[in-house]
Formats: C-alpha cells, structure tokens, sequence
C-alpha cells in the first residue's frame, strides 16, 4: 500500500497480508476506488480514535473492515466493480450547474464504441444479479416513460441516463445500485453529448412545475437538439421526469421483494438483502417468468430462475 495512505498497520491481523494482496490486485483493476477507499479508512480511523479505543484495536478494527468491502467486491462483476468506481469518482456527474447553458466546457466525454458498450451489456446481464435489475427497469420503469405525443423524440435511452446521473453513488452493491447500473450499461450514447448539454438536461430533469421560470428559451437551446423541445414542452417534461423517479423508486423496490424471495443468494444476490423486504407477489413473479423467456439471450435469466 501506499506509505502516506489511511491503510492500518500490517500488524494489527494475522491475515493482513493476504488481505492487503487481494486489495492491490483489484485496484489494479479498478483505481478509481483507492482514494474512496482511503477516504472512508480515514474518516473510520477518526471515530475510533475520539471514541478512545486503543490504537491496537483500531488497527484491528480496519483490518475487519477492509476484509468485509473486499468480500462484497469481489463478489461482483468486474464491469460492476468499475461502474461503481467511475460513479465515485465522478461527483461532478451529480451536480446540477444553473449556468451550463452558458459557455464553458461543450466537448463530449470519451466514451467507448458501441461495440464495446454491447459487450459490457451482454456482461453484465450475465449476472443473476443484474438480469433481475434489468427485469425491474423493464417491468417498472420502461412503461411508465413517455413513448408518443410531445416528448416522443426524447429517446429511451436518455430517460435512463438521466435516472443513473439523478441516483446516489453508493460504493457497494444494493438493490438501487443494481437497478442503476443496469441503467448506465442501457444508455451508453449518453457520454457522447457535451457536458453543457448534458447538465442543462440534468437541471431540467430534477426541477419541479415551480422551477420553470426565467429564461426557458434558454435552457431549451442548452437541451439536445434531437429532442426538439420547446417552452411549451417544458411542464410535460418536468412531470414525466417525476413520474419517471418514482417509478425508479418501485424498480429499485420490486428488486428487494425478489431477493426476499430466493430460496439461495449466492455471489451478488446476497448483497442486495441488505434491508427488509416482502415476498414478491405470484404476479409479480409470473411477470419474471414472462421477461425471461421474451429475452432468452439473457444468460443471466437461467441463473436466476433456479433460485426461485
């Protein structure tokens, strides 16, 4: 480890060394989660020392720590080890900046080519963890977004942009970081607007009815062109954004009552149960049944059904 890290002393447990080689291994992979890593060692360093435990127990203590994230990474895909690590990293992803519109950076972000993003997909949802995530977009979140009328030139795909760039990042697996990276590896064009654009779309999608207010022609020429929105279409957007959250909420939700259901959780599964929830309803679970054969390429499908 680095010498100016947050990293516990190597004698404070026998299975440091172990524990410290399997962590190198996956910030080898994945070192955009070192400085997350050494932020949440420090700020856990600091309450057990104002808490007065002994700097021999607070070794100790980190060391347990360490070796439970490491656990809970390494039960993931590495596509979703990186997804995670991009999200925090990225805290400027979640800022809403007023003034966007005006200047300043206009470049897209790198992205890579749809090929790659195809391949990162098919991955992913080879997973039983995030083909049920991709079950839960699908059966609450794909129906509920404007398809016809004003906002039909808002494609799919920017809807769940929007909703992956709305939610918290979160650095370990639940029900809500699952639904959300499903959204991520869904709209993968997303990248390839310019920042201005894309900050403009986001402070629209999280304003509410009383927020349209100022220069809205302005803010309509900051938005992606291929929408061709107006003024007028403003209050429509800013209420299908809304309906569009919550219906995240309820994926995010359906996900959890899923997990509940399971009659065993092995890899990424187990870590979704991270709080209470009930059964899935017979519908709900016939409706699982129905997306697993209309989307049968899905390798991740045959894993999950067994469980069942």
């Amino acid at each position: 480890m680095h010498p100016d890290s947050m990293w516990p002393e190597t004698s404070g447990s026998a299975g440091a060394p172990e524990v410290a080689g399997r962590w190198e291994a996956l910030l080898d992979r994945s070192p955009r989660l070192r400085p997350w890593v050494d932020q949440m060692l420090g700020r856990r360093r600091l309450r057990l020392q104002q808490s007065g435990v002994a700097q021999v127990e607070v070794e100790r203590t980190l060391w347990q720590e360490l070796s439970r994230w490491l656990r809970e990474f390494e039960e993931l895909p590495e596509f979703a080890v990186s997804a995670i690590a991009v999200t925090l990293e990225d805290e400027a992803l979640h800022e809403v900046d007023p003034d966007a519109g005006a200047g300043g950076a206009s470049e897209p972000s790198a992205s890579g080519s749809p090929e790659q993003a195809v391949l990162e997909l098919e991955t992913l949802l080879s997973d039983a963890t995030f083909a049920l995530a991709f079950h839960c977009v699908d059966a609450r979140v794909r129906p509920l977004l404007p398809a016809s009328g004003e906002l039909e030139a808002v494609p799919e795909t920017d809807w769940f942009a929007l909703l992956y760039a709305s939610a918290r990042p979160q650095p370990a697996l639940s029900a809500e970081v699952a639904v959300a990276l499903v959204l991520h590896a869904l709209s993968p064009g997303w990248a390839r607007h310019p920042a201005a654009c894309r900050h403009a779309a986001l402070r629209l999608f999280l304003a509410d009815s009383g927020d349209l207010r100022g220069d809205l022609q302005r803010l309509c020429a900051a938005l992606p062109r291929s929408w061709g929105l107006q003024t007028a279409h403003l209050p429509a957007f800013v209420a299908a954004a809304g309906h569009a959250r919550l219906a995240l909420a309820d994926a995010s939700g359906l996900c959890a009552r899923f997990v509940s259901s399971l009659k065993a959780r092995p890899g990424g599964l187990a870590l979704l149960a991270d709080r209470p929830a009930a059964p899935a309803s017979p519908e709900e679970l016939g409706a699982l049944f129905r997306n697993a054969c209309k989307y049968g390429a899905i390798g991740g499908f045959r894993k999950l059904l067994p469980l069942l």
